[in-house]
């Protein structure tokens, strides 16, 4: 492996990311912090020098060179990793959180987790939640699948980075260049964002910085808010009903976004579409009519909270608009079944995925049909197309490897102190990158101790990068030349 080609382009990455840095910065300003104020210098102005300058560092070390296959993988991995360290000094050294604190809630952003630490929101400078809400937005689309986008550098060899870094079991592509796919997805993620910020603005009322910070937590499924009861907060149907219909677009495989403008009848042929909008609506109706029987006297508001909630853990957003850890154990199992699902594969969404479990089912009724006709050939396809062993193999590879990690780290969670429903919810949530759990972890994750918010960073990690793109790094192999 080359690693001078990794270094350069993790120092590209970090250089860029520290210039990013000026836009909480100028938004610490503009609400009327002084440009050279102890708390402007401390918290954007040094945590964004020392990004570039060891942007700088790592680029020098470095080189430019064609990125292989190792160092696409390492790129990736380790580029999120450095990512989330570097973007938790403002967090730290604003005084607000401690390393480990800042480094959760800075992994929490930038994988789209929406798990938080902090406490009392309504009470943190707006410069500092506005950047908490920015980390979720550049992770939504891919924090490398940017700089494939906007350099030339990436786009020469960003074959090998968009495969790693891009969700789902098939690489989709608009484009055959990687460059001008990666171009694409992100003028489709911009356009949505700026209708979503129209639409709260203008329609429901929002203030422009709360609709600026929803919206950077809706599109890229987050789920951070800056309100410490997140939606609910608001008390605002319309706000409601528009963040819902926006993390159900953002839940869906931008590629149908793209077929929108050219062939609309595409979206609803999509097998993985279809399946994905029944797991939604069962999902609402199972749980607004639980509310309706056991907790709610009106149709419509279990239909408001029901609805909401089902479409933001599937979409695997996060964001609350009502208490659900205090429901009754139907709607909760299927909140947590919903943790599990995700959104569609090349969305924003974490988790397993609906195409994955698309794909198990129909190999299962294949097996089934197979024991009843032992003679017949059968073809498993999604949609009109055959799935290739290569990709069967590495759904099921990688169902067993998700449900191992949340089976170990459930037991390393439980062995650290927590009750068997903060643990095992603690890891689908983050694993996932859904964000709030149950029990311990229902609002926030404070009260977990050090050695678990360690052990879920790495989770929120894995979770985004579709698991072997980290856990292929953990083998001795890979570092061998």
């Amino acid at each position: 492996m080359d690693k001078e080609v990794v270094f350069g382009s993790i120092g590209t990455i970090l250089k860029y990311l520290g210039i990013l840095m000026v836009v909480p910065l100028c938004v610490g300003v503009w609400y009327g912090e002084e440009i050279l104020s102890p708390f402007i210098i401390r918290t954007w102005i040094v945590p964004l020098a020392i990004t570039i300058t060891f942007g700088l560092i790592f680029e020098w070390i470095g080189t430019k060179g064609e990125i292989k296959r190792r160092e696409g993988f390492a790129i990736v991995a380790l580029g999120w990793l450095f990512v989330a360290i570097f973007g938790s000094l403002p967090f730290l050294f604003s005084g607000i959180l401690s390393p480990v604190d800042a480094f959760f809630e800075s992994m929490s952003g930038f994988t789209t987790t929406g798990s938080t630490v902090m406490l009392n929101l309504e009470q943190v400078d707006r410069s500092i939640l506005l950047w908490r809400s920015f980390t979720q937005w550049i992770g939504g689309m891919g924090v490398i699948l940017l700089f494939i986008a906007i350099l030339p550098t990436f786009g020469i060899s960003g074959s090998q980075l968009f495969d790693r870094e891009f969700p789902g079991p098939m690489s989709e592509r608009i484009r055959p260049r990687v460059q001008k796919t990666a171009r694409m997805l992100w003028s489709i993620y911009l356009i949505l964002t700026c209708a979503e910020i129209i639409a709260l603005f203008y329609v429901a009322k929002l203030p422009l910085y709360d609709s600026l910070c929803t919206t950077f937590s809706t599109m890229p499924t987050g789920g951070f808010s800056p309100l410490t009861e997140s939606i609910a907060g608001y008390m605002n149907p319309i706000a409601e009903l528009i963040i819902a219909v926006f993390m159900f677009l953002a839940g869906m495989n931008f590629i149908l976004h793209y077929s929108l403008v050219r062939d609309p009848r595409k979206i609803l042929a999509n097998n993985e579409f279809q399946v994905y909008c029944a797991f939604i609506l069962i999902a609402i109706l199972v749980i607004s009519g639980d509310l309706y029987i056991h907790h709610l006297d009106s149709l419509g508001d279990a239909f408001r909270y029901g609805g909401f909630q089902a479409i933001s853990i599937m979409t695997t957003t996060g964001f609350t608009t009502a208490n659900f850890d205090t429901w009754g154990h139907l709607s909760k199992i299927v909140i947590f079944a919903l943790m599990f699902i995700g959104g569609c594969g090349g969305s924003t969404g974490g988790s397993i995925k609906v195409v994955r479990i698309c794909v198990l089912l129909k190999y299962s009724m294949q097996r089934i049909r197979h024991i009843l006709y032992p003679h017949a050939i059968f073809v498993l396809k999604t949609g009109k197309k055959p799935i290739s062993e290569e990709i069967l193999q590495g759904i099921f590879a990688f169902f067993i490897a998700y449900v191992l990690i949340f089976v170990v780290c459930s037991i390393f969670m439980a062995a650290i102190g927590l009750d068997m429903v903060s643990a095992a919810s603690s890891v689908a949530a983050t694993l996932g990158n859904v964000g709030p759990g149950f029990g311990l972890v229902h609002l926030n994750y404070a009260e977990v101790p050090i050695v678990g918010k360690l052990i879920l960073s790495f989770c929120m990690w894995a979770g985004r990068l579709e698991l072997f793109t980290v856990l292929v790094l953990l083998t001795p192999a890979f570092w061998r030349v």
